[in-house]
C-alpha cells in the first residue's frame, strides 16, 4: 500500500487568466469539501492570513499501487484547476510505500518492554 502527502499552493496574481478575484476562507473551505467528497481523501486548508498570502491545501491519500495513487493526484490537480478557485502555482508531493516504516529501527530493543517515558 502506498501513501502520499501533497501540498498545493495556488497563484495569487489576479491578472492571470483563469484566476478569479480574491479568494475567501469560505471559497477555500468549499474547495476542500468538494475534494473530500469527490476523491475520498484527507484535506486540510491552510490559513488565509492576509491578502498577499497564497491559498494552500494539504492532501493525504492511500492506494494499493503507486500508479493508481499518481493518477489520483493528477486528477486532484486537474480538478483544482478546473474548479474555478484558481490556478496551481506549486505542488509538492511525498509518496512512499507503507512498508518503508519497518521494525528494523527497533533493533536491539526487547519487544516485551514498554518505555513509559514517552
Amino acid at each position: 500500500m502506498y501513501f502520499a502527502i501533497m501540498k498545493i499552493t495556488f497563484m495569487i496574481d489576479d491578472d492571470l487568466p483563469g484566476v478569479a478575484g480574491p479568494r475567501s476562507k469560505q471559497d477555500l473551505h468549499a474547495l476542500v469539501e468538494k475534494l473530500r467528497a469527490r476523491f475520498r481523501i484527507a484535506v486540510l486548508p491552510g490559513q488565509l492570513s492576509g491578502p498577499g498570502e497564497p491559498p494552500v491545501i494539504a492532501i493525504s491519500s492511500l492506494a494499493h499501487s503507486e500508479e493508481s495513487l499518481a493518477r489520483q493526484l493528477d486528477s486532484i490537480c486537474e480538478f483544482c484547476e478546473s474548479s474555478g478557485f484558481g490556478r496551481i502555482d506549486t505542488e509538492r508531493t511525498l509518496m512512499d510505500h507503507v512498508d518503508s516504516f519497518s521494525d528494523d529501527d527497533d533493533e536491539g530493543e526487547d519487544d516485551d518492554s514498554f518505555d513509559r517515558s514517552h
